[in-house]
């Protein structure tokens, strides 16, 4: 959807074939670099790519397209482009012809009056908004983060002065998301039994232990903030565009479902053996997604590679990212060994002594470039699944995962139910092992239903996001376990994956929404509900993506557009849930959150919450 967006602003900004300029802020340069390539701006007949913030050079005779965020330092800065001399009324400075104005987010009322009513109005030939003002890092998810510690700005009882700011921001990008979906969505939103009566966005309150329940406040005003936007947009769109903004007649209605961390604290701690889950968790990434390794240049001296991993990018990441590690180790070797079998030029070298043919040559000759090409990338993901392996034989993964799924299902791996006290035995057992690692040891020290007593720590943080911990005390003012949202689902085996395995919440969220069984006292709506959903054998259609254009439909043959937006992190299993729901029932559904959490990043999050940090 932002590519279409932003190529359509810049392209149909001026006359056809005219040479224009591009001028941004850092964020919306940032946005723009995401989804483009420099050089897919400049074939649109742009001269120049020019950050506002710096000195530029003049194109007097050019027209420019303002990509700004809309916000006051912006519009300022597209005001000193155009200067007038207060005394004279005339023009002193003129950067450009013309300015034609996008702006990523919904510009103020307030903003949008000082343009009007500036030296700068007289040339500024269109202004529109994007809403274009989040990051889709996958076709499926996408992220809206607010500040750069969104889960201490959003749990911390340090950071009351900025959960407000915080969750407006994320509001504002939600809004982005759900505008290029061209959707007219119904919200509901995460609500435990008993943090009904907590006041939204009000004072904390204080469990016996000290501990701030604060999560419990986060859905619902998340929530809250969206369904206002979406209300003063749907105005916005109807008093202008005939009525544009009231709901299509879909088979099925969009749906918002918003979360806060506390629906599901097992996902950002249970080990998952995955590919995309586990590089992210063992391994150390640059930037992300960016993986560091060295491999044997063409004149056989090693060489320094930095690789991204995206879906756009790599097709072999982008199919078996979502794989069993066991799995994608069988198939790397497999296909690895069938591109060495089937290129002619690895053939013709084993056949030395074979004088070749001139179009037995200029066939080794083509195949050079793209064997190079594949041969890089099997030697990117065979290095990358072997250190995953090299770990996991390394040390006590599998025990410890298969472990915590008998905490967390009560079953074992052959279906028998498991003994509490046997758990708990074999817990201490496990944190007395002194080959488990500090990390992983925190891990097991923080799934919830089996903290012990004596961790304080563990069990105060825990609190702060609205779970109670202490099996043997009453915390005042945490919602009870059986307030909260329960499920059981669990994953069939697999040749890689030999026992079943907890599923995320969301997944189970999601397709209790498409049922229509969701609880509506858990997750009540914020304003009216839906119409009843039709039945799930109706028509499915074709999935879509939040990087790419969808394909036109009539209103009438379209399924809604389900959105689950966690406040406070989404993890790599969570995602791949999602995935597995949209390519399963053939529905367009999106996950999005403030960040992505890998086990380590949690754990440090957790930590730092009853700290006083400066941001």
């Amino acid at each position: 959807m932002l590519v279409v967006g932003i190529i359509g602003a810049i392209s149909t900004a001026t006359a056809p074939g005219k040479w224009r300029v591009v001028v941004a802020d850092r964020p919306s340069l940032k946005i723009v670099s995401s989804v483009l390539k420099m050089h897919s701006v400049l074939e649109q007949n742009v001269v120049a790519i020019q950050l506002i913030t710096r000195n530029r050079q003049p194109y007097p005779e050019m027209d420019a397209v303002y990509i700004l965020v809309p916000c006051a330092d912006s519009i300022s800065r597209v005001i000193d482009d155009f200067k007038v001399d207060p005394r004279t009324g005339e023009l002193v400075q003129r950067q450009y012809a013309r300015a034609h104005l996008f702006f990523t987010g919904k510009l103020s009322d307030s903003l949008l009056a000082h343009l009007r009513s500036s030296p700068a109005a007289p040339f500024i030939k269109a202004a529109a908004e994007l809403y274009i003002e989040y990051n889709p890092i996958e076709s499926r998810v996408f992220l809206t983060t607010p500040s750069e510690q969104p889960f201490y700005a959003l749990y911390s009882p340090h950071a009351l002065n900025m959960v407000g700011s915080d969750l407006d921001a994320a509001a504002d990008r939600l809004l982005s998301v759900i505008v290029s979906l061209d959707i007219q969505p119904y919200v509901r939103y995460y609500r435990p039994s008993a943090s009904a009566p907590y006041e939204i966005l009000g004072s904390a309150l204080m469990s016996e232990s000290g501990a701030t329940a604060t999560c419990p406040r986060i859905a619902e005003s998340m929530a809250a903030l969206i369904q206002c936007k979406l209300n003063d947009y749907y105005s916005h769109e109807q008093s202008s565009s005939n009525g544009r903004g009231k709901r299509s007649n879909t088979l099925t209605p969009s749906v918002v479902i918003v979360l806060d961390r506390s629906v599901d604290l097992y996902s950002p701690l249970l080990h998952e053996f995955t590919y995309q889950a586990l590089v992210h968790d063992l391994l150390d990434l640059n930037a992300g997604n960016k993986y560091v390794y060295e491999a044997e240049s063409a004149n056989g001296h090693r060489q320094t590679i930095e690789a991204e991993l995206s879906e756009q990018k790599d097709p072999i990441w982008e199919k078996l990212r979502h794989w069993h590690i066991g799995d994608v180790s069988q198939t790397l070797t497999d296909q690895f060994e069938r591109l060495l079998k089937d290129n002619i030029g690895v053939q013709a070298a084993k056949q030395a002594s074979k004088k070749l043919t001139l179009h037995e040559m200029k066939a080794v000759l083509s195949e050079l470039p793209e064997f190079k090409r594949l041969q890089e990338s099997y030697s990117l993901h065979i290095d990358l699944a072997s250190k995953c392996l090299e770990i996991i034989n390394g040390s006590s993964l599998v025990m410890l995962a298969d472990f915590e799924q008998e905490i967390v299902t009560g079953r074992s791996a052959d279906g028998e139910f498991v003994d509490r006290t046997s758990l708990e035995t074999r817990l201490i057992s496990f944190l007395d092992d002194s080959e488990l690692d500090a990390p992983d040891r925190r891990r097991l020290e923080e799934v919830p239903q089996c903290l012990s007593v004596n961790d304080k720590r563990a069990a105060v943080n825990l609190q702060r996001l609205g779970v109670p911990t202490d099996r043997e005390e009453d915390f005042s003012g945490m919602p009870p376990l059986n307030g909260r949202y329960k499920w059981d689902a669990v994953t069939e085996p697999t040749d890689g994956q030999k026992r079943p395995r907890l599923e995320p919440a969301v997944k189970c969220i999601v397709a209790e929404q498409l049922s229509n069984t969701l609880s509506t006292e858990l997750f009540p709506w914020t304003e009216e509900a839906p119409p009843e959903c039709i039945p799930k054998h109706i028509l499915n259609i074709n999935a879509t993506s939040l990087r790419r254009p969808k394909s036109p439909m009539p209103d009438a043959e379209k399924k809604g557009v389900v959105i689950v937006y966690i406040a406070g992190g989404i993890t790599m299993s969570e995602m791949r849930a999602i995935y597995e729901l949209a390519d399963t029932l053939k529905r367009d559904i999106y996950i999005g959150s403030t960040h992505i959490i890998t086990p380590r990043g949690f754990l440090d999050d957790m930590k730092s919450l009853h700290l006083k940090m400066l941001l």
